[in-house]
């Protein structure tokens, strides 16, 4: 078994930021003026991160339970206060800059599942919850359920969408700076996660079946995104993908 957790639980500790902190009036100017696929664009990605960001917040406590250690136990913690802390940003740029209409954050979700494929809404409120509550009544398949949640969605579906955010904030006519700092800040905090995802499945004995699977999903999952990403973007997303996973040890048949 390779060494303990608490590197990533200190490091989470090092990067800890307030979203309230950030200054999105610049930004609810600037949206009235984004050309209509501009904002599109944006509106797009935005919708996908507050249904990601929602689920991936309420999953970890079974994460937890299932911890081998009390370093993994804090290190999923530590994660699960992120996840938190991203949902709560994604839907103040939805309320505050997009202006999408509803009282609370489950009225806007509702109206920004419109906005996204049906694949990509099926993976972070179906197949994900029914990852975690298997992981709830069977704590050994925690490997599994960490390549899913770690590999695939964090490694491929949220860094392949930070990244082509980025993108599109970056080619905009009018800048949208309080989003792109908040998007630049969780695509800094996925990173220790995707590392901490990396080391437990690193610290397992996967068979080659399980292996494959995990490839197979991440290629899969980085189409969810649909038009929103380049088929380039879905590439490189993929080779990323299998490169993590080769770095963590993992043989494919």
């Amino acid at each position: 078994m390779i060494a303990g957790y608490d590197h990533f639980v200190q490091l989470a500790e090092s990067l800890q930021w307030d979203e309230t902190d950030l200054d999105l009036g610049p930004d609810r100017d600037a949206w009235t003026r984004l050309a209509p696929d501009e904002a599109a664009t944006v509106r797009g990605l935005v919708a996908g991160f507050c249904i990601a960001e929602a689920s991936v917040a309420g999953q970890l406590g079974s994460y937890q339970a299932a911890a081998l250690d009390d370093t993994m136990q804090a290190a999923f913690r530590a994660q699960a206060r992120d996840e938190a802390r991203h949902a709560r940003f994604f839907d103040l740029v939805a309320a505050q800059v997009l202006d999408v209409p509803g009282d609370t954050p489950a009225d806007r979700l509702d109206v920004l599942r419109r906005e996204v494929s049906s694949e990509l809404v099926d993976l972070f409120e179906h197949r994900l919850p029914a990852t975690a509550r298997g992981l709830a009544e069977d704590h050994t398949g925690l490997t599994g359920a960490v390549g899913l949640y770690h590999m695939v969605i964090e490694g491929v579906v949220l860094l392949a969408g930070q990244h082509a955010m980025l993108q599109a904030l970056d080619r905009l006519s009018v800048a949208l700076p309080g989003v792109h700092r908040g998007t630049e800040l969780v695509l800094r905090d996925e990173r220790w996660h995707i590392g901490f995802g990396s080391r437990v499945v690193q610290s397992a004995e996967l068979g080659g079946e399980e292996a494959d699977a995990l490839l197979e999903q991440g290629e899969t999952a980085a189409k969810v995104w649909g038009g929103l990403i380049t088929p380039e973007a879905i590439a490189l997303a993929v080779k990323q993908h299998r490169r993590r996973l080769k770095a963590a040890g993992i043989k494919f048949w």
